[in-house]
């Protein structure tokens, strides 16, 4: 006959199984949590980058970096030929700082009404009827986000999570056919890398390349940068001197093919 058998447990073993489960179900718990959110394999990757692309095209607001180089053999340049920072506000203000072709620079749009300033004088140029931020000329500068308008993605790839400053973001890698032809009209062979949040998948980095269709030794890199989602910004058209002439916008020289 079998007789019962008791497992004694000094307090000390006690509170060392009781901390081992707890462990555990925080474990589980914070699984489930990261799991749900779609991190990792758990959502394919086209519909990580369309719910990324979605998601950010939908903000209020948010504040940009871009950074463009022209590139020889695969290797860009020291020299940027445009280096800017920017804020937008949705649906139609844009407000940009910073280099190019070594010349500063600062604009502002605000509707249908764009503004420069003139760096020698500081004064605003008011440039009524014209919405720049949509040229293509300045899709780098003015509107980052015209460079992920996709026909279709054929090649993407979902590399894991990526430690960008102190960050984990989502890692994706992917040769894209892009929807405007004047961004295939001269280049060509575009390779991404994107960087996605993993709370909302939307957009924190990016660097793509593509290169010169009638030199393919050369190309451009661009590398974006994105922050401050949703956040309260304020732009406003700039106070012009009335003695500055108000004038329209000649036609812009072809810098994009100017280029090379």
């Amino acid at each position: 006959m079998l007789r019962p058998q008791w497992v004694v447990l000094n307090k000390k073993s006690l509170l060392f199984a009781l901390a081992l489960v707890l462990f555990l179900f925080l474990v589980i718990k914070g699984a489930g949590i990261f799991m749900s959110r779609g991190v990792g394999k758990m959502m394919p990757p086209q519909q990580m980058l369309a719910t990324g692309i979605e998601k950010t095209r939908s903000s209020a607001s948010f504040r940009y970096q871009a950074e463009t180089r022209l590139t020889t053999e695969g290797k860009a340049g020291l020299d940027f030929f445009s280096k800017v920072e920017g804020e937008r506000v949705a649906p139609d203000k844009v407000h940009m700082t910073g280099v190019m072709m070594n010349t500063p620079i600062e604009f502002i749009q605000v509707g249908e009404n764009a503004y420069f300033k003139d760096q020698p004088t500081g004064q605003w140029i008011s440039l009524p009827g014209n919405k720049l931020s949509d040229s293509e000329l300045f899709y780098a500068e003015l509107n980052p986000l015209a460079y992920f308008n996709f026909k279709d993605v054929p090649d993407l790839k979902y590399k894991g999570l990526d430690r960008v400053n102190g960050e984990k973001l989502i890692l994706l890698e992917m040769r894209p056919n892009l929807m405007d032809p004047f961004l295939e009209l001269r280049l060509s062979d575009y390779y991404y890398k994107v960087w996605l949040s993993p709370a909302d998948y939307r957009l924190r980095q990016a660097s793509l390349q593509a290169r010169d269709k009638q030199n393919p030794d050369s190309g451009i890199e661009i590398n974006l940068r994105i922050w401050d989602y949703d956040k309260n910004i304020t732009i406003n058209p700039p106070v012009v001197n009335p003695a500055v002439f108000s004038r329209s916008v000649p036609a812009p020289p072809d810098l994009f093919f100017d280029l090379y």
